[in-house]
């Protein structure tokens, strides 16, 4: 009886089947995981250059608290004008934050 256990070959494919197919399964997640972390990674990086433009605009009214004027600031800054008002504006790779100062 014994030696009937040990050389019983009907369980063996489909054991193999579904190990390999955990291992895939297993395999797929490690890779989805990578990718999904790079590309959140690559969007983070947008959000430190909305940040920073915020960051310089406090500047700007520090700058006009400490009792520089528009055209010094403006020179510092880079700050640019339209129809609409003075602007500074930000550029990272397909990225740019245009920010309205008062």
């Amino acid at each position: 009886m014994k030696r009937n256990l040990l050389t019983n070959k009907r369980g063996d494919i489909p054991i193999t089947i579904l190990v390999i197919g955990v291992l895939t399964i297993c395999i797929f997640a490690v890779f989805s995981f990578y990718f999904s972390d790079r590309a959140i990674r690559k969007n983070l990086g947008d959000i430190g250059l909305i940040e920073e433009s915020a960051i310089l605009k406090e500047k700007i009214l520090v700058y006009r608290e400490l009792g520089f004027s528009s055209d010094e600031i403006d020179e510092i800054f880079g700050i640019k004008k339209d129809a609409i008002g003075n602007y500074i504006l930000l550029n990272k790779g397909s990225l740019s934050v245009k920010n309205y100062v008062d």
